[in-house]
Order: C-alpha cells, then structure tokens, then sequence
C-alpha cells in the first residue's frame, strides 16, 4: 500500500471511530479540513493574546499572528462546505474562493507593517478586499445562494435527488442484490447475490463510500459489456488511464504471466512489442548472470562495451567505440585488468602528479577535480628525484610570499644564516642589491629602507681619482642655548680645534656636527677628521690646514715613546711625552722662554724614560707609529704638536703605513665636495657600475647590472630612482608566488634566484582570481598528496553528482562511470565493487533476444526477456522460489507466448476462460483491470456462460445492503 492510500486508510479509520460512519469521501475530508483550520486559528489568536501582553515585537506579532488566523478562518469555512451536502460545482466555487482568501492572506503577509496604514504605501483596502472576496465566496455557496434564489439544487444537493440510478432497498426479491461486507483487513468487499452468490468483487474499498462507488461503477457499465471467450494464451492490448498503450500476456484461465516494461504513446508501438516477443521469445537463449558479465552493443558502426552486475544494472562503459566485436571485447578485458590496479585519485584540494616525459620525469599539480593547474619547468632524471623537488616544494610554497609582476619590489632573502636585499624593477629586472650580507635582518631591512628614502633626491658623482667630502653627522648636535627671538643667529666665541678649524657657539637650534673625509674612487678612506665642526665651512677650512701641514711635514718615526719640544701659539716653548699612539704621557705644564729651557726641563724627565727618543717640532709633521697591539698607523700633527688628521686604520708593516701617508700627499689637492645628502657614485671597471652612497659615507646599495657607457649608466639610474621609491618591501623564502599578466592573469612559483620552478597552467580573468586560487592552493600545500600514474589512474567527478572516470597518464578517459550518484561515499562503494565484480565477469551477448532469470531482494525469482540492445521488453508477472523453478516456468510461458493470440480492450468486457476444474469468467474494464469475477468454478462452459448472463441482466437493477 502506497504511502497516500495509508493515510487515506488512517483518515476514515480515525473519523469512523470518533465520529461515525461517513457518507462520502468528502466527509472525511471536510472533518479534517475543519480541524486544521480550527488548530491554526487559535493558534493565532492565542500567539497574538500571549504575545502581546509580553514585550515581543509588535509588528512581528501581528503580522505572524494574523496570517495564522486568518488562514485558519478560511480553511475551516472550506472544512464545512466539504461536510455540507453541496454539489461538485458548489465545491469548484469554495475551492476557488479559499486560492482568493489565502492569496488575501499571502498580502497581508507581504505588505504588512510597511505598507500598511500610515507607513508605505496603503495596501490595506486590497488586502481587506482580497480575503473578504474569497471568504465570502466559501460562505456563499453555503449559505446566501440557497437563501437569495430559494433552489436548493444550484449547488446543494436535494434531498434524494440523484444523478445515478436509485438503489432500492427492501426484503428478497426477483431482482440482484449486491451484499457488502468487511474482509479480514476491515475494508470493504461486496458479492453479487441472485438466488446464490454469482459474482464478486476482485479488490477490496478502504470505506463504505469507496464500495459504493465501485458497485455503481459496475451497474452502469456491465449491461454494454461484450464477451471474449479465452481458449488459449491471448496478449491483451489496452489503453491505460494516462492514455499509454500497454500489453499483459494471460493464460486462457485469465492469470497473467507476463507484462510489457515499458508504456507505449501509440498503438502500434505495443503491437510492435507483442511481434517481438511472439517472434523471438520462444526460441530466445537463457543467460545467467553470476555477479557481473561484460555486454557489447554496436551503435552507430561501432562496438560498445558495458560492465553490469546481476541485476543489469549498468556499472561502467566504455568511453569510445570500437570498430569489430572483438576489439570491444578485448578493450572489456583490458579494462578489468587495469582498473584492479588502478590508483584512486582522491585530491581533496591540491595534489601532485609526477610523470614521465621524453625528456625525464617532471611533476605538475592538479587540484579536487583533477585538472591541471601548474607544471614544473624543469625535469629530472629519475622519478625519485622529481619526488624529492615536490617534496621539497610543497612546505616552502605554503609559506610563500606572493608578488606581483610589474610591481618594483624590495625581496629580502636568506642564504645560510646570512641576509641580503635585492630591488626588482616593473620589468622583473633585478636593477639594485645589497652591497654586503649580514646576519641581521633588521640591518638588511635598514638599508633597503635607507635606499628607497634617498634615492629621489640623491645625486649622481662620479669621484676622479680621490675627493675630500664633507658630510653632516645625524647623530650628534653642537649644543646651543635658547635662541633670541628678536635678534638673528650669530657666532660668539671661537674655539680652536686640533685639527685646525674652530668650534663656533651658536645661540640657535641645534646643527649637526660636521666631518671631512679623503676618499679615493673606490671609496678607500685616505684620512679623516679627527673632531666635529659646527658647519661644512668649518670642515672645508679645515681641509684647507690639512693641505698647508701636509705639504711642509717632515717624517718622524718612532715605535716607543717620544719626547717633543714645541712652540705653541703664543711663542713660548713646551714639551710633552707621547706614546706610540700619541696619547701625552706628560708635558711640560709650563711655558718656557727659549728652546733650551724646556729641553733642559725635559732631558731632567728624560732620565726617567731612558727609551725614549727626542723629537723637536719646527714645522708641521708626520708620525709612523705603532699600537700596543703591533699595528702601524699615521697621524699628521702641526708645529704645535696638535693633530690634525690621521689614518683611518693601523697596518701591519711600516712599509704600509708609509704607502697609506703618501696617498694622502698624492691627494692632497683633491677636490672638495659637500655630502649633504646621499648620492650615485659612478665609476668604470672595464664596464660603468654605481654604488649608493650615504653621507656617513655607508654603502648601502651596489648596481645589478654594467653598462657599457657612463651616459647608459646615467639614464639607467633615471629608472632606479622610481622604482626604489615606489617599491614595496618584503621577504622571501625558497618560493615565492608571483602573479603576472599576459592577456589574462596567470601565477608562477620563482626559486629564491628569481628562476621558474612552476607555471600555472590555467588563466583568470582578473588578478584576485589569480591570487585566490594561488591562496587556496598555498593553504593546503602541506597536505598534498605526491603520486604516479603507472598504467591507469581513476578519477572523481562531482560536476552532477559523484561520478568517476578511469584515465590514462595522459588524462585520456578509457571508462566511466553510467551513473552518477549523490555522495563521494557513494561512489568510493561503486568503484570497490566495479573493482571486485569486474575481474571476474563473463561475457554476454545480446544477438537478437535473450531470457534472464533475476532475484529480487525477497529473493524470489522471475523472468524477463532483453532486446538486443539489451534494453528490457518485457518481465514475468509471477515470482518463483529458485532460479531452477523460474526456469520452469519460463519453458511454459514459451509455449504460451507462441500459442497466444492478441485481443484488443477499448470497452468494458466478460471473459470467459477454462480454468483448472472447469469455466469461470470476470468483468474487465477497458484498461484492462478486473472489476468482478464468478465466485465459483463451473463444470461446463454453458453453466458459465448462463452465469455471467445472470449477472449481466440483474446487477444494473440491483441494490446494496451493508453488512458489519
């Protein structure tokens, strides 16, 4: 029983017991009808009540509680019609006016609170029309139509009057009398009664009602019934209800042994499905199916090979066609073979394919639906070493930084523990790096930003030779007092410094000290400063000293401690001892009028440092010397013994620190620069190259490139300005994902030397497409699972459901799936079973026609006949307990489907057929379904006959009596 006819089963059941008998199906319905509509409405009107004395939102309230309530009205208004005795015109109208009163309802759902009343526009009119309309309706029909015209009869039924045949009822009779009685399941079943029982009913009715209307059916209908007088097997052709042609096949006792499968549009379809059956069925093979079997069709010119299990459902197909029998049936095989070992490729998100090609083994990346995303762009000699390059790829790409092409960036990397920048320009040139590396990262990050801050505004010098350059001190201030605010900034007193310049004191802000420098091409410092100077003036004056003491210097050398006598500026005569490192050890304290005096004072001292020699300063000098830790350094001091410049480094023979002194006395007249700001330094070394140079006089960035001209090299430094100051900043690892266009958008993975690893093989149209599909790849990178496709690989496909698809290395499908399925689960199970089934499945040929025996999941057995297209024809009506026992009687239908011959049903009709004992006969309608049948067997046809003619003749007069 289908799950409606339970619950119309439950439905009278219930109304029976609680309220009584009904008269009509309408009742029930009506009665139930009622009570939803009541449950609805005072669900309503209680959420509304409760609701509203609480806090609830209003609006909500009213809307929901007035959608129930007004919903219920409607349905209880429609219950009642239903119970009424009203017409089925009466019925048509109520039904119409609850669609116009629950559209009502649906309105005032959508425009109520904001088009309602005050807010919005006022829809309130419609929506009261709308539902006033329909519910008036209902009522109507009821209610005001009988009451304005005074018939009863439009729509409500008048007492006794009746379209059908009156049914009397009264004692015993001449007549038939149809006797309805309760069966053991208590629905309803009915016998013809004239003198005996002559006919009954061949299904049984759910009520009283239902019984009812099968009697009248037959009353109305038996008086026209022809007869057909079965004396062998007949395939009966008939036109079912939905207007489809249908055939059964019958013995000539009327059971039914067979039946067509499908429903045919004309009837010259079914009678063309009778013909083959006829033609080929009994002389038709038997096939078994014992698990699994291989089927091959021909279409189109080309052989088809088809993997079903027992029950013909189909499994897998191939993909292609192929040109004989015989080569399907070895592509079958082939088959079987690979797909037991083929690997399951179950990519979640990302996976990683390695493969053999010409050239060596490569790797590509292929995501959940196995397309091919990415493809090395290198190869490798063996498959383990193409493992490994994944294996080494899959982490550093989770991590990876991403960049994009055309965008100047900073890429700081690592090698080892050692950190270095490089600057990549718009045209993915590297055009700037760091000139050093460093542990530190945050000193590589301080240069690469020190570059992009200066680089607009830096100057471009080229130094010929050696340049005094003097340049700020950022990190020290002279210090200053508070300034005037009426009075301009001016120089107080001067102070002399040892090398020459003076100190000034400013009444102002607070300004950078101030150093000089000599500097040779390649940025060699020859000498340096050896104290601040208030301004570049100062520093410059102090330069200019240096040139005047160094061009008259004498040479003095010493390695130990070293008397000197001196005239200071004042005229009078000193003296002092100095180390090797010309730290004064002592000195006189005291002027002195002559020479001779502060010698003689001296040489008293002298005898205390027996070691040390005896210098007397006349002019200006240089001093060779040598620290404590044996290193050989210079120092130019004036003829008051004050130092005014020095070598900016010792060196470990005297020789070299001789060669350092004479460089300054080769520079000596070198140009002076200004270095207020950073600046290109260019030079030649075979080709032209740059280096960036900070104030401090730091190198913080070298060129990438040589040029083979200076004037090249100027233009190039034009670009590297703008992409140092636009460039963004970040670091890399071993990989970095790097999205580029070209036409569409597409990404690659770069080693940490800017060379390909990989290169997606699929565009986007946009660059966040491009990006998000790197991400999504990238987030689950770790998980990837690294495999090969040997011989043959399977696939999943969920586009339409979960299908699967078994594929070559080359992504070329060799079967698949029929069917899909609704889950992956679901399909995992498929692929096991084709994997278990396919091995040892038979081969079956479907020539012309064939039999097959099938169990159903009772496992009782049946017959049916499979065209050659293996396509079901036709299917056995009668279960049987064993194959052996199907197989039975599938040698009798054969005779039957031979004897048959073919009647054709278009009205109701009597047949009459022998069956085991004698005659019997049944009422059957034109669609071929029995309305009655002879309660008993009769010995001679003409007993039979005389029967049914009985029936014929009393049962449209007959009446109905109900027995409990």
């Amino acid at each position: 029983m289908s799950s409606l006819s339970e619950i119309h089963h439950k439905l009278y059941r219930l109304y029976e017991h609680y309220v009584g008998e009904p008269d009509s199906s309408t009742d029930v319905y009506g009665y139930w009808v009622f009570i939803v509509g009541y449950i609805l409405g005072a669900t309503g009107v209680a959420v509304f009540v409760v609701g509203y004395a609480g806090s609830a939102d209003s609006y909500t309230l009213i809307r929901g509680s007035g959608v129930t309530a007004a919903a219920g009205l409607a349905l209880c208004l429609f219950g009642i019609v239903l119970m009424l005795p009203v017409r089925r015109i009466g019925i048509y109208a109520s039904v119409l006016g609850l669609v116009i009163a629950l559209s009502g309802v649906v309105f005032f759902g959508w425009a109520y609170p904001y088009n309602w009343r005050e807010l919005g526009v006022d829809y309130s009119v419609q929506v009261i029309t709308v539902y006033t309309l329909g519910v008036g309706l209902i009522a109507g029909v009821t209610a005001l139509v009988p009451i304005l015209t005074g018939r009863r009869g439009m729509f409500v039924d008048e007492e006794g009057a009746t379209d059908d045949p009156e049914i009397l009822t009264g004692g015993a009779m001449e007549g038939a009398q149809f006797a309805v009685f309760r069966d053991e399941n208590g629905d309803w079943k009915w016998h013809v009664l004239h003198l005996e029982a002559l006919a009954a009913s061949n299904e049984s009715a759910v009520t009283r009602p239902d019984a009812t209307q099968s009697i009248e059916r037959v009353q109305s209908q038996i008086s026209s019934a022809g007869l057909m007088e079965l004396t062998t097997s007949a395939f009966r052709l008939y036109e079912d209800r939905d207007g489809t042609w249908q055939w059964t096949l019958a013995r000539d006792d009327g059971s039914v042994v067979g039946a067509s499968t499908g429903e045919f549009t004309e009837r010259d379809e079914a009678e063309t499905s009778v013909s083959f059956l006829k033609d080929r069925g009994p002389g038709a093979d038997v096939i078994e199916i014992d698990g699994a079997a291989f089927t091959y069709a021909e279409r189109r010119d080309l052989w088809h090979w088809q993997l079903v299990d027992d029950d013909r459902t189909p499994l897998a197909g191939s993909e292609t066609g192929h040109e004989t029998q015989s080569l399907a049936e070895d592509a079958a095989q082939t088959f079987a073979d690979r797909f037991g070992r083929a690997r399951l490729i179950d990519v979640e998100h990302v996976g990683v394919e390695l493969l053999e090609q010409p050239a060596g083994w490569t790797w590509r990346l292929v995501d959940d639906r196995d397309d091919v995303v990415a493809a090395c762009s290198d190869t490798f000699e063996s498959r383990r070493d193409a493992e490994a390059a994944a294996e080494a790829l899959l982490p550093a790409f989770e991590s990876a930084s991403m960049t994009v092409a055309g965008e100047p960036a900073y890429e700081l990397y690592q090698s080892g523990e050692q950190w270095r920048w490089r600057l990549v320009d718009e045209t993915e040139q590297l055009v700037a790096q760091s000139p050093r590396e460093t542990t530190d990262r945050g000193d590589i990050e301080r240069s690469a930003g020190q570059f992009r801050e200066h680089a607009l505004e830096a100057d471009v010098v080229e130094i010929e030779d050696a340049a005094y350059e003097v340049y700020p001190d950022e990190h020290t201030t002279t210090a200053a007092t508070e300034p005037n605010d009426d009075l301009p900034v001016a120089a107080d007193d001067s102070v002399v410094t040892p090398d020459g310049g003076t100190t000034l004191e400013y009444d102002g802000e607070p300004t950078p000290d101030w150093h000089w420098r000599l500097v040779t091409d390649d940025r060699e410092v020859v000498a340096a400063s050896t104290e601040p100077h208030p301004d570049a003036d100062t520093a410059t004056e102090a330069i200019q000293r240096v040139r005047e003491q160094a061009s008259e210097a004498d040479l003095i050398e010493f390695e130990h401690a070293a008397f000197q006598v001196y005239e200071a500026d004042s005229g009078e005569w000193r003296w002092r001892l100095i180390d090797e490192d010309g730290n004064v050890l002592a000195d006189s304290g005291d002027e002195h009028t002559s020479r001779g005096e502060a010698a003689e004072t001296m040489l008293t001292l002298k005898k205390q440092a027996p070691e040390a020699e005896l210098l007397e300063i006349e002019t200006a000098a240089f001093e060779l010397f040598v620290d404590e830790d044996g290193g050989w350094g210079w120092r130019l001091i004036d003829e008051g013994g004050q130092l005014v410049a020095e070598g900016p480094e010792t060196y470990p023979t005297r020789g070299a620190a001789r060669q350092a002194m004479n460089r300054l006395l080769e520079h000596l007249d070198a140009d002076v620069r200004t270095m207020d700001r950073a600046m290109f330094q260019t030079y030649a070394d075979d080709d032209w190259h740059w280096r960036f140079v900070l104030p401090s006089g730091d190198v913080v960035a070298d060129d990438a490139t040589a040029h083979p001209t200076r004037d090249e090299l100027v233009e190039n430094i034009s670009d590297v300005r703008d992409s140092a100051a636009d460039a963004s900043s970040h670091p890399i690892g071993d990989v970095t994902v790097q999205l580029y266009e070209s036409g569409d958008w597409h990404w690659r993975l770069l080693d940490r030397d800017r060379e390909e690893i990989a290169d997606s093989t699929v565009s986007y149209g946009d660059r966040d497409a491009a990006m998000n599909a790197a991400k999504t790849l990238q987030a689950h990178a770790a998980d990837a699972p690294i495999f090969a496709i040997e011989d043959a690989a399977i696939r999943l496909d969920a586009t339409d459901g979960w299908t699967w698809e078994l594929v070559d290395r080359d992504r070329e499908v060799i079967a698949s799936a029929t069917d899909a399925v609704p889950t992956k689960d679901a399909v995992r199970s498929a692929i096991e079973d084709v994997r278990q089934l396919a091995p040892m499945a038979g081969r079956v040929d479907f020539d012309v026609a064939s039999f097959e025996l099938i169990a159903d999941d009772d496992d009782r057995w049946r017959w049916r006949l499979i065209d050659e297209d293996g396509q079901t024809v036709a299917t056995g009506t009668e279960t049987h307990t064993s194959s052996e026992a199907a197989r039975a009687a599938l040698e009798d239908v054969r005779t039957l489907i031979e004897d048959a011959s073919i009647l054709e049903i278009d009205s109701v009709s009597f047949e009459l057929h022998t069956a085991e004992d004698g005659w019997v006969w049944r009422l059957v309608d034109e669609y071929g379904s029995t309305m009655a049948e002879s309660t008993q067997t009769y010995e001679s046809r003409i007993e039979a006959r005389e029967a049914m003619n009985d029936v014929k003749s009393q049962a449209p007069d007959g009446w109905i009596t109900f027995t409990e």
